[in-house]
C-alpha cells in the first residue's frame, strides 16, 4: 500500500530536511567511499524493514532554504591538500524525490564535480528529475539508486517497472531481501526484465522497524551462488562500522 507524502516544502525553494551529514557510503558500487548525506523527510511508502522511520512520519524534520543546504554540504565536502575532500553526494529519506525541483536546484549550485547519487524507492515517477537533470545524467554525475520492493517490504513494486526505462548502465537496481521468498521474487523479476542499470544489488534484510529478524548474508551468498546469478550482494557495511548507531552513519 502507497501512503500519502507529507511534502510542505516550496518546490524549488525550500527542502524538509532531515539530517545532512558525512559517513562513509554503506551500500551500493560506491561501498566505502566518504559521501555526504541529505535525508530528506517523508515519503510516499511504509516498508515493514524500513530503517529511518524518523525521516517517514513523526515530524522530524526543518524547512531550510535550498541556499543553507548547499552551504551545508559545502562546509561538508570541504578538505584540504592532494586528494583532501568529498566529492559524493547521496540524496536519501524517506524519498528525496518527492522534492525533485529543490533537489535540481541544490545540484545545479554545487561544484561540477560532485557525482550525486539519488536512493529512490521507485514509486515516484522519475522522468520530471531526469529531464531537469539531463546534462548531468548523460555525464554521470547523477544517478540512480533504485528499489524495486519485494513482498516481505509489505508494499507493492509498480512504478519501478515503468522507471526501469530512464536507467543507464550507470544507474543501480536494488532489491532489499527479507527471506528466500523475496529472493525468487528478485530473482525472477532480473531473468524476466530487460534492466539497463550495470550494477543490481541483493541486501539482505537487517532487524529495524516492524521486521525482528533479518536475513544471514551468508544463505543469501549461498542461494546467488547457486543460481549463479549476476547481481552485486550487499551487506550494509555501516551496520557493521557503527552497530546500534541509527542516526548520522
Amino acid at each position: 500500500m502507497h501512503h500519502e507524502a507529507v511534502v510542505g516544502n516550496q518546490p524549488g525553494e525550500t527542502f524538509l530536511l532531515n539530517e545532512c551529514y558525512a559517513s562513509i557510503q554503506g551500500e551500493s558500487s560506491l561501498v566505502g567511499t566518504p559521501t555526504v548525506f541529505v535525508r530528506l523527510y517523508s515519503c510516499n511508502l511504509r516498508c515493514a524493514w524500513c530503517d529511518s522511520v524518523y525521516a517517514v512520519e513523526g515530524g522530524d524534520y526543518e524547512e531550510v532554504p535550498v541556499a543553507d543546504v548547499v552551504e551545508r554540504v559545502r562546509q561538508l565536502t570541504a578538505g584540504d591538500g592532494r586528494r583532501g575532500g568529498i566529492s559524493h553526494v547521496c540524496w536519501t529519506g524517506g524519498e528525496p524525490l518527492l522534492q525533485w525541483r529543490s533537489v535540481a536546484r541544490a545540484i545545479e549550485a554545487l561544484p561540477a564535480h560532485f557525482v550525486h547519487s539519488m536512493e529512490t524507492d521507485g514509486e515516484v515517477d522519475l522522468g520530471p528529475f531526469d529531464a531537469a537533470m539531463a546534462s548531468q545524467r548523460a555525464d554521470g554525475r547523477v544517478r540512480y539508486i533504485m528499489d524495486i520492493k519485494c513482498p516481505g517490504s509489505a508494499m507493492v513494486a509498480k512504478k519501478a517497472y515503468e522507471n526501469l526505462r530512464f536507467l543507464r548502465p550507470v544507474d543501480e537496481v536494488k532489491f532489499v531481501l527479507l527471506d528466500r521468498a523475496d529472493y525468487e521474487f528478485a530473482r525472477d523479476v532480473v531473468r524476466r526484465n530487460e534492466i539497463p542499470a550495470a550494477t543490481i544489488l541483493f541486501s539482505p534484510v537487517n532487524p529495524a522497524n516492524r521486521v525482528n529478524r533479518g536475513l544471514d548474508a551468508t544463505e543469501l551468498a549461498g542461494w546467488i551462488l547457486e543460481d549463479r546469478l549476476d547481481v552485486r550482494l550487499q551487506p550494509q557495511i555501516h551496520k557493521f562500522l557503527w552497530p546500534g548507531q541509527e542516526r548520522g552513519v
